[in-house]
């Protein structure tokens, strides 16, 4: 289609958008992915692999654009429009503002870059009209900032109830250490776990797409959308990840058992053990460091099944080297003075 040196030149995103959505797209992929579109008729996500994406020394996660897709419409001629529309936006986000500036900050070029596009079946459960994991979440290897009685090398996670999308992008989320997963890392009070605790979640709505909807309007991350924690206790998904507030004593209490304000704390998986959350990411940790030779970073989602005759499911969603980069700087701190000194240690 003519578009490498119009995208590497070109400085705003929705013109660029915009010419890779216009552009042809190859007749016989198309037709194998009618042929996929028979076969998987389950939530979809179409995401980036990149040449450099999971570089060792620069990795561009997070940078490149993902999106869900419900993949429900009556018309297939509309899921494959949504379909290859999803798979230009991911194309074309190798092109856009952000990866470009990220890319000036690294040794690369952009004319190095190579990008191939995965399409997989979402991880999750439907619940009525929304379709998400019980939990998902991101598990490092290596913790930057670790806390007494915590090690660096002893890891670190972060998860969040329903889709991680939430969670990758920083979002309000439960941080614990797989080895000490007792042992609370953010919040010293009550008042900071309400304050800073997970008010929503994101599920992939499955029905309502109106019927004119334009196939190529894919949003920021696709169809997904934002619900409340008491749809998600209407689903009864918060059994194992809530906490209860006690606005009359001002205490968290583990589950959902009492009247109360919901939290989403993980107290009850983590201090329970029912499914053993940590043992698997720290296995799955060290297994992904051998493999690696380096610190690795671990995206994963979870679905907890309510009858206790089907097992569990734990699912790896993608693993990838963790960056960590040393400089040597010489510090001088005897030239300060002390009466400007905010705090001294």
């Amino acid at each position: 289609n003519n578009l490498r040196d119009f995208a590497i030149g070109e400085s705003q995103d929705q013109k660029i958008i915009g010419r890779f959505l216009e552009a042809h797209f190859p007749e016989a992929i198309e037709i194998e992915l009618s042929d996929f579109l028979d076969i998987v008729t389950g939530p979809l996500a179409v995401r980036s692999s990149s040449l450099l994406e999971d570089s060792k020394l620069h990795p561009f996660a997070g940078i490149y654009q993902t999106f869900m897709l419900a993949n429900q419409h009556s018309d297939k001629a509309v899921r494959i429009k949504q379909l290859t529309c999803a798979i230009k936006r991911v194309y074309a986000s190798t092109f856009l503002s952000n990866a470009k500036a990220y890319m000036k900050a690294t040794s690369h070029r952009l004319e190095e870059e190579k990008m191939a596009v995965v399409i997989q079946m979402i991880v999750g459960v439907p619940h009525g009209d929304r379709y998400y994991p019980d939990f998902s979440g991101v598990a490092r290897s290596y913790n930057f900032y670790p806390r007494p009685p915590m090690g660096a090398c002893d890891g670190i996670v972060a998860v969040g109830l329903g889709m991680g999308e939430q969670v990758v992008s920083g979002g309000p989320a439960v941080r614990f250490c797989p080895k000490n997963p007792e042992h609370g890392l953010a919040y010293s009070n009550v008042k900071e776990v309400l304050d800073h605790s997970q008010k929503e979640f994101l599920a992939i709505k499955l029905k309502g797409e109106k019927k004119e909807a334009d196939p190529s309007d894919l949003g920021e991350f696709g169809q997904l959308h934002h619900y409340t924690l008491n749809e998600a206790e209407q689903d009864k998904t918060l059994n194992r990840v809530a906490s209860t507030y006690s606005h009359e004593n001002n205490t968290l209490s583990d589950g959902i058992s009492r009247a109360g304000t919901r939290v989403i704390t993980f107290a009850p998986l983590l201090k329970d053990r029912d499914f053993p959350l940590s043992d698997v990411l720290e296995f799955i940790l060290e297994m992904g460091k051998w493999g690696m030779s380096s610190a690795v970073e671990v995206e994963f989602a979870v679905n907890l099944n309510q009858d206790t005759q089907v097992p569990h499911e734990f699912k790896i969603l993608q693993i990838r080297p963790l960056v960590q980069s040393r400089e040597v700087e010489e510090l001088n701190i005897e030239s300060t003075v002390t009466e400007e000194h905010l705090c001294k240690s």
